[in-house]
């Protein structure tokens, strides 16, 4: 059998293959691209990064968490099965996936197969640059296909937190846009307004400069888009409360950045009629604002941080909106009803905060816009 190097060592190891006058129990031949021998298509690769230390990191997620998933169960077994450890080491075995060769090694799934949650968490934390950052989908698309659960919420809590703190939000909607890949819906409605959230921050981060206010609103408006595919919230139906398009923090959210660029940027004029639109749709939804699940650091803080945010597009709005229009009645109503519950529980968290001596982004944000 004829050898083929595997390229480069960040795509896959180097490897030969050499023929041998013993015979072997392996069947020693070139895996092909037949469905009996791989499951998954190609797999996910990675492009260079700044750091040495996580491209060594990314090319043992994918050659110990990514390759195995790609083969046949039985093909697997072929890897993880210690008798066949010095064959594979001596008589190399190539596998061919989607015209990517690969070298099989023993692995050792007691000892060498990483963590992948830890092993996501890690990586991220490496991520400095927009080309490491750049990886992150295919790095997710390749856990989701390997079982990695990326849809639970400390998963994507996590994910959220990491790209927004990264002002990298760009990526987190890829993320989100390739959910067929990446595993990651929008569905329920806490996360999506997390993800609201972290696209109002770059805003924020700017003190509302005319710039990263359009683009935060354009990656806002984008999530919302993104929720009528059926693989993320997208239904004919309604889902009531459940249904995160009818969150009033979603819909607060937008209503905030559009009224703070019309006021701030455009001469509290609404050009586009996007503080009229929200503000309608903040009105009419037939969701109430929800107290906190509980008084505790945990459930106040996250309540805090995005209803400031909607009290806050309710003030601004009703700076540009028409007075005697129904919307701005409307949204007068409604910010009535918001001014009590975030006054008392800014009372309450605050409280908790001091006892701990934290500093709380609930706090900060009720402090910077309202206070």
């Amino acid at each position: 059998m004829s050898g083929r190097g595997l390229g480069k060592a960040f795509r896959c190891c180097d490897c030969t293959v050499r023929s041998s006058s013993r015979g072997v129990s392996i069947q020693r031949r070139n895996f092909t691209n037949s469905s009996s021998w791989q499951r998954h298509g190609a797999v996910p690769a990675f492009t260079e990064t700044s750091s040495p230390e996580l491209n060594a990191l990314l090319s043992e997620i994918r050659l110990k968490i990514f390759l195995p998933s790609h083969l046949s169960r039985q093909h697997q077994g072929l890897i993880y099965k210690e008798k066949y450890e010095n064959e594979l080491s001596t008589e190399p075995v190539i596998a061919t996936i989607a015209e990517e060769d690969f070298r099989l090694q023993y692995i050792d799934k007691r000892k060498d197969v990483p963590n992948s949650k830890k092993t996501l968490f890690r990586a991220m934390k490496l991520m400095k640059d927009k080309k490491d950052w750049a990886n992150l989908p295919n790095l997710l698309e390749g856990l989701n296909v390997a079982g990695t659960n990326t849809n639970s919420e400390h998963v994507k809590g996590a994910v959220v937190t990491h790209c927004m703190m990264a002002g990298r939000q760009e990526v987190l909607l890829e993320c989100l846009r390739r959910v067929k890949d990446t595993g990651m819906q929008l569905k329920e409605p806490r996360f999506v307004v997390r993800v609201m959230l972290a696209m109002q921050r770059r805003a924020f981060s700017t003190d509302f400069h005319e710039h990263e206010t359009a683009k935060a609103l354009k990656w806002a408006e984008m999530v919302v888009a993104l929720m009528e595919n059926p693989k993320h919230a997208g239904s004919r139906v309604l889902a009531g409360e459940n249904d995160p398009r009818l969150q009033p923090e979603v819909i607060g959210i937008l209503l905030e950045l559009a009224a703070v660029r019309a006021v701030k940027h455009l001469e509290s004029r609404d050009v586009d009629g996007k503080v009229a639109e929200y503000g309608a749709r903040l009105v009419g939804t037939s969701l109430e604002f929800k107290t906190p699940a509980e008084e505790t650091e945990y459930e106040l803080n996250p309540w805090l941080w995005a209803h400031v945010q909607v009290l806050h597009g309710i003030y601004e709005a009703l700076k540009v909106l028409e007075p005697s229009s129904a919307v701005a009645e409307g949204l007068q109503q409604k910010g009535e009803v918001l001014d009590v519950m975030v006054s008392t529980y800014y009372e309450k968290l605050a409280s908790i905060a001091s006892k701990n001596q934290k500093q709380l982004i609930g706090l900060q944000m009720y402090e910077k816009l309202l206070g």
